[in-house]
């Protein structure tokens, strides 16, 4: 798993995602795109608030990309990360995340297959 800046990690995920959509800009919470290959969740949280241990199965790469604030995150109960505004860790989908936002944060979140 590696933490590491922004552009490098998300133009190498656009280039491997095929999408043929029209434009769309959202600012909701949940599940904001999603298509063949792969689906972008968003998530607000307050400091304080939890992503409870879970997995992804049947998807290949996840991309944890926090814009504001910073995320305590776990990955296999073991293995232990900082993610600030302006990083982003990758993993995989088979691996166990759990989070806890230092401070007030947002993290966009792509699955891909």
């Amino acid at each position: 798993m590696k933490v590491s800046n922004i552009p490098a990690v998300l133009l190498s995920a656009l280039f491997s995602i095929a999408v043929s959509a029209a434009p769309l800009v959202s600012s909701e919470n949940g599940k904001i795109f999603s298509g063949e290959n792969y689906m972008v969740v968003k998530k607000d949280m307050k400091k304080g608030e939890q992503i409870k241990p879970h997995d992804h199965p049947g998807f290949k790469t996840l991309i944890f990309a926090v814009g504001k604030g910073s995320f305590d995150v776990t990955l296999n109960q073991t293995e232990k990360h900082t993610v600030v505004a302006g990083s982003v860790l990758r993993f995989g989908g088979d691996a166990v995340i759990e989070a806890v936002a230092t401070e007030d944060a947002d993290v966009a979140i792509t699955l891909i297959k």
